[in-house]
């Protein structure tokens, strides 16, 4: 998934271009859908379904309340982030689908979508998904890292490995995709560029085990 980040409160839903949310409309229309059970959550203190409080929602919008609409979204989104975490993916997918059809702005819904599907291994779609969320969102660092994932996903390495370092380009800081890249590398035998982005990786986050283990590898490899 991706790094955790600062929480932004939006006062009013992001902005998506009219062509790229329609585009990614049809993608989602093409895919067959996940959980359809009955989903509850707190929202503002009441138990709501999701059919409902996506109701809500478009009720605060229809009034002129798009405070209050995006308050409702950003819970959702809250709850569908802690069950992506908790491994519901049928679950979490239900509600960042059902965002994003309803306010196409919430383009990180789009992305998080990638993810799930790239984590149940169905990489081609993933990368279909969190393309279409870089046409919206072109510089978010995060959204390249999880594209890395897909095209490694489907053993396109040296495209993995771009996007790796598009991720680094943007921020250079991401641990995650520093580490991502020394893997590219070493599947690759560039043992040489492995151990650098490995240690780059350690020197960001001395307690990030897997990077010290990778390293360990790397190193053994060139010897």
């Amino acid at each position: 998934m991706s790094q955790k980040k600062g929480k932004h409160q939006h006062s009013t839903a992001p902005q998506s271009s009219s062509g790229s949310r329609n585009a990614a409309m049809s993608l989602l229309q093409s895919l067959v859908r996940g959980n359809q059970q009955l989903l509850t959550m707190l929202i503002d203190g009441q138990l709501l379904a999701l059919p409902q409080a996506l109701a809500l929602a478009e009720q605060h919008i229809k009034a002129g309340q798009a405070e209050a609409a995006n308050r409702i979204y950003q819970q959702l989104l809250m709850q569908a982030a802690e069950w992506h975490r908790e491994k519901r993916l049928d679950d979490a997918e239900a509600v960042y689908r059902q965002v994003f059809e309803a306010q196409p702005g919430y383009i990180d819904a789009l992305h998080l979508l990638g993810v799930i599907y790239s984590q149940r291994g169905d990489y081609a779609t993933a990368e279909r998904l969190i393309r279409q969320a870089l046409q919206e969102n072109p510089k978010a660092d995060t959204y390249y890292n999880n594209l890395g994932k897909a095209l490694q996903g489907q053993r396109r390495l040296e495209e993995a490995a771009d996007s790796y370092q598009r991720t680094l380009e943007l921020n250079p800081a991401h641990v995650l995709a520093c580490n991502n890249l020394g893997k590219v590398y070493a599947e690759l035998g560039r043992w040489p560029d492995a151990i650098a982005s490995f240690r780059k990786a350690v020197a960001l986050r001395p307690n990030f085990n897997e990077a010290c283990r990778n390293l360990e590898d790397a190193l053994q490899h060139q010897e």
